[in-house]
Formats: C-alpha cells, structure tokens, sequence
C-alpha cells in the first residue's frame, strides 16, 4: 500500500497525485466518487458503462461536423458494441 501526503490548496482542492492517476487511469474531468466511511474518506472511480463511453465519445465526433451520417454513426457505434462484447 502507498501513502503519500498531499496538501489541500486555498479553495480545499485535493490533487491526486500522478502515480495514482495513472495507476488508476484517471484523467482530466473524470468524475470520481468520494465516500466517508470509518476509516475516514475514500475516493474511487465510478463504474464505467462501456456503451454510455461509446455513445458519448460518438456525439462528441459527430459534433464536431464529422462526415458521418445518421445511419453511419449507428453503425459505427453497433460495431464498437459488438467488438466490446455488449
């Protein structure tokens, strides 16, 4: 187990230091979970959905004026699912 000492900044902010970010693959604007338990506060990573991650990442390329069509976008987005095993 690894400990390390962190100091909060001027608004309480915490950051995470780089060996657990990596360790963990946490990256920027990742939302985590922060629970109180008796052993005082735990922070994790939320369960991640794969197909809500596909369908975000998508609409993110499809905003952006990718060439894809609806009927492309579906397909893609099928295929990534199927080779994800969902």
């Amino acid at each position: 187990m690894v400990e390390l000492r962190v100091k909060l900044g001027l608004k309480g902010q915490v950051v995470i230091p780089k060996i657990f970010r990596d360790h963990y693959k946490m990256f920027p604007n990742q939302e985590v979970i922060i629970t109180e338990n008796e052993f005082g506060l735990t922070v994790k990573k939320p369960q991640s959905n794969v197909s809500e991650y596909f369908k975000e990442q998508a609409s993110k390329v499809s905003k952006k004026g990718s060439h894809y069509n609806k009927k492309e976008f579906y397909e893609q987005y099928e295929k990534r699912l199927k080779r994800a095993g969902l």
